[in-house]
């Protein structure tokens, strides 16, 4: 089956979509590959992962090929000044893991709140700068090794030492990235997707209605989510200070949402 949406990718469908944006970044500034060649290759790699492959002499494997590469229009894209991007639009992390190193689970399931706060700090400062080796430091951040390796269940707790940037700098380019590409969507996706908590849908669009501007929301430099987590803190509701940056992010967001709900239904009666 040919995937045609980004949940219908394989782990090894991306990793080979990520090295093959590594291998055009490489090229000669002046190189002449259009959108159209990079699908076709792109088709030829997918096609090759569900065990399709023969000579390029073949005309109906090129013509497939071709024919495939049409389709990909969901996954490699031009901008308005005609610069080629791999795009990835998926909560579902197919890069779990590297050596040794576990990253998030999918829809971020285990992502701490201080966890999060900290790599939405990275993600802004790479936005402004294009500092990769800031991007190397968050992908140390969220990639780490098994608290318990007898069971595997939790990563190592995110501020336990400070070995993040030397842990980045050992993982590749194309790796960094793909982590900077589903943790950015993760983000646009927390402000208005549903997501699935104990059997019941939620949406969290209405913690960051009324905002303001991006730097007071999740989207921030990290200002506006101190404040939520000292807020919280003063609460005593999940503990300390230090208790509610290692409490899960979404039990943090039902929180928030509880709030939210409360406040409204107070605006309501005093209408």
């Amino acid at each position: 089956m040919f995937p045609e949406v980004w949940d219908e990718l394989t782990e090894a469908d991306w990793v080979a979509m990520l090295k093959l944006r590594e291998r055009l970044l490489a090229l000669p500034s002046d190189s002449e590959v259009s959108i159209d060649d990079i699908r076709r290759e792109a088709a030829r790699s997918l096609l090759l992962n569900r065990g399709i492959r023969t000579r390029s002499s073949n005309d109906k494997y090129m013509l497939l090929v071709h024919q495939c590469g049409l389709k990909l229009d969901w996954l490699w894209q031009t901008d308005d000044e005609g610069r080629v991007s791999l795009v990835y639009r998926s909560t579902v992390n197919l890069l779990p893991m590297f050596d040794a190193l576990h990253g998030p689970m999918s829809h971020g399931a285990d992502l701490v709140f201080g966890e999060f706060k900290d790599a939405i700090g990275m993600c802004r400062t790479y936005d402004a700068t294009g500092d990769f080796d800031v991007l190397r430091t968050l992908a140390g951040l969220l990639y780490r090794k098994r608290r318990n390796s007898r069971t595997g269940k939790h990563r190592l707790p995110y501020d336990l030492d400070d070995e993040a940037e030397a842990r980045g700098r050992r993982l590749p380019d194309w790796f960094v990235w793909g982590v900077y590409a589903w943790f950015s969507f993760f983000c646009e996706y927390l402000t208005t997707g549903i997501f699935i908590i104990d059997g019941e849908e939620v949406c969290f669009s209405k913690v960051f209605k009324g905002s303001g501007s991006q730097e007071s929301g999740s989207s921030g430099n990290g200002l506006g989510l101190n404040a939520i987590a000292l807020t919280l803190s003063e609460t005593g509701v999940f503990g300390d200070f230090e208790d509610v940056l290692h409490t899960p992010l979404l039990r943090v967001m039902m929180k928030l949402l509880h709030d939210a709900n409360s406040l409204e239904q107070i605006k309501k009666r005093k209408v």
